[in-house]
């Protein structure tokens, strides 16, 4: 009501830190006209409480998918200062089981008083959930939900909707009789990852649904083993010269983008997953169509200000929460600011 954020508020509230007079004169009109009158006894108590909230999620770097979401948790981290919360990360190699397996121990091992989780294996996941169930912690999904566990909350696009809408996409550009294939990352382990597998679900719900799955191929690039790439997409593409459509159901869609620019093939459409730097750059060169862009800064954000309102105040949370899904081109890259430093947060 104020227009200033609810960092801003609390400070205020509390007599702590430099707000610009203007903002408390707007606080100041708010609290008057709700009749405001703090809460003395809850207010002690939730000042003095300590809080470790963990991050189980893969580890990525500024600029790629997974740092945005971690981005938006530390921006939320410093949105509650006043309340003192300790965030520790959790982070596993995203194509790796074991890795995945270390990571989600080490978090029973630190002992939470919340957890947010980055799923990228199913099984696994379920296996940590029930760990934090049974410990009575609770814990919020990031970019996708798991059935069969009991989240306080997650902060997703939905998945399935994805997986559709690139299919329809890919069709839309392309000639009636084209032939179409799904990239997906090699995983150590060979388990697909869960966004994997529900937007795979999707996509091929829209090809049955015109009778076109038989013209859609399979193929698998390597992203721990970059060097193979050039054999394994090389291949594929000199046995099908008739591939007209390619759709990568994660994020490095710039890898099959880098095999188009280095061997100058412009005839063929390709779809991707999340704004990340890379795939930015090649939608400018014109090597990627389309990029879904699904919010990681927002989720990471959401995820930690539902977790911290819930540990001090108690507050009643949605458990679903679905994210804007955003369709990024060549002629709206400009206007979209989802790779910067801002971040819109909703109440």
């Amino acid at each position: 009501m104020a227009g200033v954020s609810p960092g801003t508020v609390d400070r205020v509230l509390h007599n702590r830190g430099d707000v610009s007079q203007a903002s408390k004169d707007a606080i100041a009109l708010v609290l008057s006209k709700v009749n405001y009158h703090p809460n003395i006894h809850l207010s002690a108590i939730s000042l003095k409480k300590k809080f470790k909230i963990v991050v189980a999620m893969p580890k990525s770097y500024k600029g790629e998918y997974w740092g945005g979401a971690r981005s938006g948790i530390l921006k939320a981290v410093e949105e509650y200062r006043n309340i003192d919360i300790t965030c520790k990360f959790c982070y596993y190699n995203q194509f790796s089981l074991d890795s995945c397996r270390t990571s989600f121990e080490n978090v029973i091992q630190l002992n939470p008083d919340a957890v947010i989780i980055g799923p990228t294996f199913k099984d696994e996941t379920i296996v940590l959930a029930n760990r934090l169930k049974d410990n009575n912690i609770p814990f919020v999904y990031i970019d996708s939900m798991v059935e069969g566990t009991a989240p306080l909350a997650f902060f997703s696009t939905n998945l399935f909707s994805c997986g559709y809408l690139m299919a329809k996409l890919i069709t839309s550009i392309t000639p009636p009789d084209s032939e179409y294939v799904l990239f997906q990352a090699i995983r150590v382990g060979d388990e697909s990852a869960n966004t994997t597998i529900l937007r795979k679900a999707g996509f091929m719900s829209y090809f049955e649904e015109h009778q076109m799955s038989d013209r859609v191929h399979r193929v698998s690039f390597s992203v721990l083993e970059p060097d193979r790439n050039e054999t394994l997409i090389g291949e594929y593409f000199e046995n099908n010269p008739t591939i007209r459509g390619i759709v990568v159901l994660n994020s490095r869609g710039y890898v099959i983008a880098n095999y188009f620019k280095k061997h100058h093939i412009d005839r063929v459409k390709l779809i991707c997953s999340d704004l990340t730097e890379k795939n930015e750059h090649e939608i400018k060169n014109g090597f990627i169509d389309f990029v879904l862009c699904q919010r990681p800064e927002m989720q990471g954000f959401c995820a930690m200000k539902v977790l911290v309102q819930y540990l001090t105040f108690g507050t009643v949370v949605k458990m679903e929460n679905f994210m804007p899904l955003d369709i990024i081109t060549r002629e709206n890259l400009d206007y979209y600011n989802e790779t910067s430093d801002t971040v819109v947060p909703f109440s």
